[in-house]
């Protein structure tokens, strides 16, 4: 199908339905002072002015391997990138994207500065390369709209033994895992969530599914390989974009 246009104006009008914007910039020049945005986002917006294309390709390189179908998105996707302000001046990169003539809005927030205290003791054996985006990339990608579909932000993890989950003592006895040792990162919008099981004494934390209509057994997967395919969900009919774009 071929690809809508989109206007500020568009993603302006999108975006009022979830938050209070502040600003939309597509250009480093349009940022105005005393908003602080992070160095390497400025450096995307000066790249992309010149090029007219989306450019934060460069920040996600290193998980190609990992993460096949962004890579393909990205080769793709044509559209720059969005620097939005909410109203309370806190900043993140919108990645607008069409898919069947419908416009889509993933979020990234900004890279985090500091582990907060309670994952600090598990935060090494996180595989490396996930800690890496959230520590270079950003805290959280997901869709706007729902905060699903993505890496969540470390501030949204929970384990599986807090109380959003409902799970009972006697479906908590009989899992093949303990709950409290298993953090959700990814929710897929529908109730499911994707895990990091930290049950082991040690070792890098492993890849868990949690399935909400069969609470007592979650299933084991290679983690990035499920990561890369329930993002994949969301890409399946992306517009391709061949031409220089503009919003």
């Amino acid at each position: 199908m071929p690809a809508m246009m989109i206007s500020k104006q568009l993603v302006w009008d999108a975006l009022s339905r979830f938050v209070k914007p502040s600003l939309l910039a597509q250009t480093a020049a349009e940022l105005p002072s005393g908003i602080a945005v992070p160095p390497q986002w400025v450096a995307i917006l000066q790249a992309q002015q010149a090029s007219g294309r989306m450019e934060a390709s460069a920040g996600w390189d290193d998980f190609s391997a990992q993460l096949p179908t962004m890579a393909a998105f990205f080769h793709k996707q044509a559209r720059p990138l969005l620097l939005l302000a909410d109203a309370d001046h806190a900043v993140s990169l919108l990645y607008p994207f069409t898919a069947g003539g419908e416009l889509y809005l993933y979020r990234g927030h900004p890279p985090l500065s500091a582990v907060p205290a309670r994952f600090q003791s598990v935060w090494p054996r996180i595989p490396q390369q996930f800690r890496d985006f959230y520590t270079t990339v950003h805290n959280g990608w997901t869709f706007l709209s729902a905060n699903s579909m993505g890496p969540l932000p470390v501030e949204d993890w929970a384990c599986l033994s807090d109380d959003r989950f409902d799970i009972d003592d006697g479906t908590a006895a009989g899992m093949p895992v303990d709950p409290g040792k298993v953090v959700a990162v990814f929710h897929n919008g529908g109730g499911d969530y994707l895990c990091l099981d930290f049950s082991a004494p040690d070792g890098v934390a492993t890849g868990l599914i949690w399935w909400h209509d069969d609470p007592g057994h979650p299933d084991v997967v290679n983690f990035w390989a499920a990561l890369d395919a329930w993002i994949g969900v969301c890409f399946e009919d992306v517009d391709c974009v061949q031409a220089r774009a503009s919003v």
